[in-house]
């Protein structure tokens, strides 16, 4: 039979990227998503309330690799999920960049278990294999650890990123892809797996007040949104309040309830 006209699948994005300047309040953000495993890559959620995995620190305490440490994670997620249903209705790489970090350590690993590379005694192919070589194994890697999170969630993925360092002084309007902390493909790759890609900036209005853009524009590669609802759109995501911290994750998530 061919294919007919049918209705969307979701309307909710199944993977979220979030990139900001450092400080805006990416991690506190993901931390305030209902059932969320905000999994921590920089060493950075010692300050927020969640439910967190510090990868850097349980990695210590295992005295294993971090890239091992983080496959044991995600198998037993999977195991609980498999046993009771889904243990985490939403989870959150924080950062990308972090991941791209152990990825690094990853590919080298790799190279090495290859006849070419079985002699290679560097610390880094990222940096030390001729005409960019590296960069391959760097993909290979990156892609191994961000695929251990596939369908780990019930509702979403969410990625957080940075803003290159160059790219400090830039308004939220002349970001584009290549702005974000990720080397080379990786970014172009990441993006394209996403649903949607929001830029979180600070209300220059309101400090207590972080703005979340999915708009696209005419030069703009980064943001973007495939739902519907998400398409254009700019508004307010988290708020400080004399009562604390106010998200509005279901302006991203149709059917949430907040709280």
């Amino acid at each position: 039979m061919l294919p007919k006209k049918t209705q969307p699948v979701t309307v909710n994005p199944r993977k979220l990227f979030i990139f900001a300047h450092t400080k805006v309040g990416k991690t506190t953000l993901v931390a305030g998503l209902n059932n969320c495993l905000v999994v921590d890559t920089e060493n950075g959620s010692d300050f927020i309330e969640g439910i967190k995995y510090n990868l850097i620190k349980e990695s210590e305490k295992l005295k294993m690799p971090v890239t091992k440490t983080l496959r044991l994670l995600t198998e037993e997620i999977k195991k609980e999920n498999e046993k009771k249903g889904f243990v985490y209705d939403y989870i959150a790489i924080d950062t990308a960049s972090g991941l791209e970090i152990f990825a690094d350590g990853l590919a080298t690993w790799l190279y090495k278990q290859t006849p070419l590379g079985k002699n290679y005694t560097g610390d880094s192919v990222v940096i030390d294999l001729s005409n960019g070589g590296g960069y391959m194994w760097l993909r290979k890697a990156f892609n191994m650890l961000y695929g251990y999170f596939e369908g780990l969630a019930k509702h979403g993925l969410v990625i957080t990123g940075h803003v290159k360092q160059s790219s400090i002084l830039k308004d939220g309007k002349d970001l584009n892809a290549k702005d974000i902390m990720l080397t080379g493909k990786l970014k172009y790759i990441l993006t394209a797996d996403c649903d949607a890609i929001g830029y979180l900036f600070r209300n220059k209005k309101n400090n207590n007040e972080v703005i979340i853009s999915f708009k696209t524009h005419e030069q703009d590669l980064a943001t973007g949104a495939r739902p519907a609802h998400l398409r254009n759109q700019e508004f307010c995501i988290s708020e400080l309040t004399d009562k604390g911290f106010v998200f509005h994750w279901d302006k991203i998530y149709k059917e949430y309830k907040n709280g």
